[in-house]
């Protein structure tokens, strides 16, 4: 599991300090993908750490996951509708805490737990998939951010 941690850990601290190198035009410049602020990405995965974690001990703990309405694009799409200009040190903060937090969480996991299926609203995975995940997710906004700018 310290492999997994690890591998996502690096790929936390890859983002983080991508975004903090931004400028305040290019914290605000809209995403090549979908016009989203890249401010608004950055703080999308910083609430996709705190989720991360969460589901990744209530999965440890045996505690159902919770249900995820609508699809990705909408769910996107009204997290921008709410947060179109986060603040950019607070964001920065939690990127950094959620990201020890998940990682921490991921470390915590027994191999013996990688298989456990869980269920996601209609969709059965395992907790393996879940952590794997979390550092696709991180990767996936690393490379718009970096297309963008």
């Amino acid at each position: 599991m310290v492999r997994r941690a690890a591998s996502f850990a690096e790929a936390a601290a890859e983002f983080l300090a991508l975004v903090e190198g931004l400028d305040r035009a290019q914290w605000r410049a809209a995403s090549v993908e979908d016009g989203r602020p890249i401010g608004t990405i950055a703080h999308h995965v910083a609430l996709g750490h705190a989720i991360g974690h969460w589901r990744v001990i209530a999965a440890a703990s045996g505690y159902p996951q919770p249900m995820q309405h609508g699809t990705a694009v909408e769910r996107n799409a009204a997290h921008a509708a709410g947060t179109p200009a986060p603040d950019r040190d607070t964001t920065l903060v939690l990127l950094r805490t959620g990201a020890v937090a998940l990682e921490t969480a991921i470390r915590c996991l027994g191999d013996d737990q990688l298989d456990t299926e869980i269920a996601i609203g209609p969709v059965t995975t395992t907790i393996g998939r879940l952590v794997n995940g979390t550092r696709e997710h991180v990767l996936e906004h690393t490379a718009t951010v970096r297309r963008s700018v």
